[in-house]
């Protein structure tokens, strides 16, 4: 069978409902269905940022930064300081909205974890953010030990 005429370059979710997808070859599909989904995208509040060719990873990402599960980090030169203050603004955003009355002493917080970064002990608030991090690393919280004084033995 050969490819329906009637479909053009651009064309809707309405229209491809109709369409036999066996009479039509595979890459016509693909990019049918990519520019079905850039529509859908593009008429999206939160996921209408996204270039057109976008990635499940990407489509992801937005959608756990719109969730509070993730942050972005757009300052140049942003230095570990930033991150945290960040983190303390994201937190405490999602405790508020959650309807937490009980507050968390970020002080405390620092004093008793590391931030870590692919394994790697974060420790100085005035390095930069790209010494530790790339594009979608993932942040913990590593308890701190008290290290011991080699002098002390």
């Amino acid at each position: 069978m050969d490819e329906p005429a009637d479909l053009s370059s651009s064309c809707t979710l309405s229209e491809l409902v109709d369409v036999d997808v066996s009479a039509i070859s595979h890459e016509r599909l693909k990019d049918l269905t990519g520019e079905v989904l850039n529509t859908v995208l593009d008429k999206d509040s939160v996921l209408g940022d996204l270039p057109n060719n976008v990635t499940l990873g990407e489509v992801d990402l937005q959608i756990a930064i719109e969730h509070g599960r993730a942050i972005t980090v757009q300052k140049n030169g942003a230095k570990v300081a930033d991150l945290k203050k960040s983190i303390e603004r994201k937190m405490t955003l999602h405790l508020k909205r959650a309807g937490e009355r009980s507050t968390i002493s970020w002080r405390r917080i620092w004093k008793t974890y590391w931030l870590s970064c692919n394994g790697k002990k974060i420790k100085c608030n005035y390095d930069s953010i790209s010494k530790y991090m790339e594009n979608n690393s993932k942040l913990m919280f590593v308890k701190r030990f008290r290290e011991k004084n080699i002098h002390d033995q």
